[in-house]
């Protein structure tokens, strides 16, 4: 499954502000859908120059943004709920450094991975890293953490295709959903 990003590929959608709020707009977008339906469209104001007309009908699908919201939900809990917590927090040895992590962490990580039944199609024997580690100096900590973060990264290879695939999927609604506002404005801007 070479076509698969990897965990630190899903990361910049994972840990994105936007996408995050897509659980928002799954209780959102049914409120206000519903709410507009019971509105009488156009909506007319009769006390302001001769009535005026309020179109609040949208200029695309409520469908296509909800379930462009429902996938990208789906994505986002598969990412904080099956990407190794390691690739997930550390893009890199100055981030974990930077935390204040030492060699410690890396032994506590394997050993934590150590006792987890499974480990993936691509799994790695914690046991020998943690034997490993423990002989590790500061100085090659920097080797000992991108071997288990480029391990990590490759774990869980279905659940990485369907992050992705679900984060496509997503954002591919929301284009759709964004092509039909702007068709929209440009179909209806007089010259």
């Amino acid at each position: 499954m070479r076509w698969v990003p990897l965990w630190d590929g899903l990361n910049r959608l994972g840990k994105s502000r936007i996408l995050k709020t897509s659980y928002v707009w799954l209780l959102l977008v049914p409120m206000v859908a519903k709410a507009l339906a019971a509105i009488e469209d156009p909506l007319v104001l009769d006390g302001i120059s001769q009535g005026l007309r309020i179109h609040i009908t949208l200029p695309f699908y409520w469908w296509l943004f909800y379930f462009s919201a429902v996938a990208v939900s789906i994505a986002g809990a598969i990412y904080s709920l099956v990407c190794p917590k390691l690739v997930r927090e550390f893009n890199n040895l100055a981030e974990y450094r930077a935390e204040g992590r030492g060699k410690e962490y890396l032994l506590d990580y394997a050993n934590h991975m150590q006792h987890q039944a499974k480990t993936g199609e691509e799994g790695w024997n914690a046991g020998i890293l943690s034997q490993e580690a423990e002989k590790v100096g500061e100085e090659d900590l920097g080797n000992l953490f991108w071997r288990v973060h480029k391990d990590e990264n490759c774990r869980f290879p279905i659940w990485r295709a369907a992050c992705c695939l679900f984060y496509t999927a997503g954002l591919l609604l929301i284009a759709i959903v964004l092509l039909q506002n702007f068709i929209f404005v440009v179909c209806d801007i007089s010259f």
